[in-house]
Order: C-alpha cells, then structure tokens, then sequence
C-alpha cells in the first residue's frame, strides 16, 4: 500500500444561535454567538498547486451564506454536529473525507462520509511537575509549571458535547493546580503518563472516550487512544517559494507537525523526548528556514504535496517511528501525510 495524503481547508464564520438539548439552565439555551472555524478534509484526485485554492474556494461558497446570521432560521437545533453535517450534505463530492465545526478552540465536531459524528471537548488547567527518571541536567528534572491542555474525543453516538462538559470537569478538579507528581498514578508525570492516567479514570466511569489528547506547551502533545501514544512536534518555517500557478517568487509562514507512535519507554515513561524530536530535525528545518525552496536539492515539485513528500524523504531514515507529517501554509490550510510501515 501507498501513503495517503489528504489536503485541509479551514475558513471562520460569525453567527448566533440558540440550542435547545441542553439541561434547562444551561448558559447554551440562550441566544448567543461563536466566530466558527469550519473545515474540509478531502482525499484530492489531482496534487496540483490550484488544489487548495479550489478547496478553500468551496468551502467559502458553504458557509458565506451563514455569516452573521442566526442559524436557527437554518436549522431546528444548530449544534456544531448539525452544521458540521450539513457541510458534508452540500460539499457532496466524491473526494470528501471528513467536515468539521469548532465553537471553540476546545469544543468541536467531526463528520465523516457516512455521517457518523465524533465530539471533542477541552479544558485548561495550571499545574507543577517534575520528571525524576530523566538524565542528570535535562530541564524537566526541576520542578517546573504549564498551562496545560485536555482533549477528549468520543465517537460513541449515545452521548453528546454535554458529556463531555462533565468528563472534562471531572478531571479538571482533580488536576488543577495540583503537583501532578503527588497524584496516585503520576509519579513520573510525563504526558504520556498522564494521558494514560487520564484514561483510566474515564473508562472506569464513563466508558465512551475513543482517544484524549494532552498538550504541554503550543508545539507538542500526545495522545492515547487506549492502547498506543503518539506525540507531535510543531515548528514554524518561514519559507520563500514560486510555482507555475504563480512564476513570482512569494512566501509562507509554513507551520510543520510530525507524529511519532512508539511504545513506551519503561525508565523515562514517554515514548521520545520532545527535545529529541526536535534535535532530528533540526537538519531539514535548516535547509528550509529563511530560504527559498526551489533551491532545495532534489525536490522537483513545488507544491505542497511535493514539498511533504521531500520531508519525509529526509526524516524517515533517522525518524523510523514516523508515521505521520503535517504541513500548512496558514491556519487549517494544507496536507497531511500519513506513511504507510509494512
């Protein structure tokens, strides 16, 4: 089997709405308003420059009509799966992976091409930690503090974003500002090890995350769907470039996240230090970083499709537990590579 790579567009609306499935005195109940990001995920019969453009384009054309309207003249109940539903139904083509619809920045809805809705709800919490496995002289062996973020995802129909609320309150009190190392569970408090935590407490209770996500900082995390943990790692590539789409030579802040599955190392509790991730590479940011990219020894295509598929060519040798490179040209806008293993 081949790699599969699909292509993401993302685009915000304003709009009001009222929901009506919430208990009674939910704040929800009432009319109020979200600057919505949207998105489309699709699976592109052609790799060319003008791709992205045609997605974007078209998911504009979707939610223009919604734009500082009230989406109950729309919709009996415009929750964030009933738009993101309704995107689906009107984007109606063949390439279609998955739409989505986001409130928030921690609360959010996936449809897929069969309808099916997955739910995402977050929350924040303050906390302290110190990792005492790690090598003499690595920061995170001093106590230290983070804003850190929680995500849980559930594909289980039987229940809703409001679930979910009470998942995420759930562990919120037992997380905030805490010194995560004196929690029973999290000695060694890595994300992995939280995550894993986190996990355990729910499927005792609740019985209906499909995966929960932990970010330490904005350019790293991992999540844990039961069984396997993936990090990320995130960098920033300011890049110049041209294609045929336009022979003028212009440029992107590119944003860049790759995925590492491994399993977990039984001494340190994470599967790769976030810094090793890094330190990897750093070789290929540095041919990209501040330069111009058609300069880049062997890439011969200068799209997005091409350049992704150069990173990969020059990781995957010193990244073999690399499944998986993200590359945007702006918010919610670009490709993501996933690597088929034998």
């Amino acid at each position: 089997m081949n790699d599969k790579i699909y292509l993401n567009s993302q685009e915000i609306f304003h709009a009001a709405r009222r929901l009506s499935l919430l208990p009674e005195n939910h704040h929800a109940n009432s009319m109020h308003g979200h600057n919505f990001v949207t998105g489309l995920k699709i699976n592109p019969v052609e790799q060319t420059s003008h791709s992205l453009n045609d997605l974007l384009s078209s998911l504009r054309d979707l939610v223009n009509p919604l734009d500082y309207q009230l989406l109950n003249d729309f919709m009996d109940n415009p929750t964030d799966q009933n738009i993101a539903i309704k995107l689906k139904k009107e984007f109606n083509d063949k390439t279609f992976i998955n739409s989505f619809v986001s409130c928030t920045p921690q609360q959010g809805a996936i449809c897929d091409g069969l309808e099916n809705i997955s739910f995402w709800r977050g929350f924040t919490f303050q906390a302290a930690h110190q990792l005492p496995n790690v090598p003499k002289g690595h920061k995170c062996g001093n106590m230290h503090g983070h804003t850190f973020e929680m995500i849980l995802h559930s594909s289980d129909q039987a229940i809703n974003s409001y679930d979910l609320e009470l998942m995420c309150e759930f562990l919120f009190k037992k997380l905030n500002k805490k010194c995560l190392n004196n929690i029973k569970g999290l000695e060694n408090p890595t994300s992995e090890m939280i995550v894993s935590w986190a996990w355990s407490l729910l499927e005792n209770k609740f019985d209906a995350i499909s995966h929960i996500v932990i970010k330490e900082t904005g350019h790293a995390g991992c999540s844990f769907d039961g069984k396997n943990h993936q990090i990320w790692r995130e960098q920033t590539l300011q890049s110049a470039i041209s294609d045929v789409s336009n022979p003028d030579i212009y440029g992107h802040g590119y944003l860049t996240r790759l995925y590492i599955t491994a399993p977990l190392d039984q001494v340190y509790g994470w599967t790769m230090d976030f810094g090793d991730v890094k330190k990897i590479f750093e070789p290929v940011f540095y041919q990209m970083d501040h330069r111009y990219l058609n300069e880049l020894k062997n890439l011969n295509d200068f799209t997005l499709f091409g350049l992704v598929k150069w990173m990969k060519s020059q990781l995957q040798e010193f990244l073999p537990a690399l499944d998986r490179i993200d590359l945007y040209e702006s918010d919610g806008n670009g490709v993501e590579l996933f690597i088929h293993k034998e």
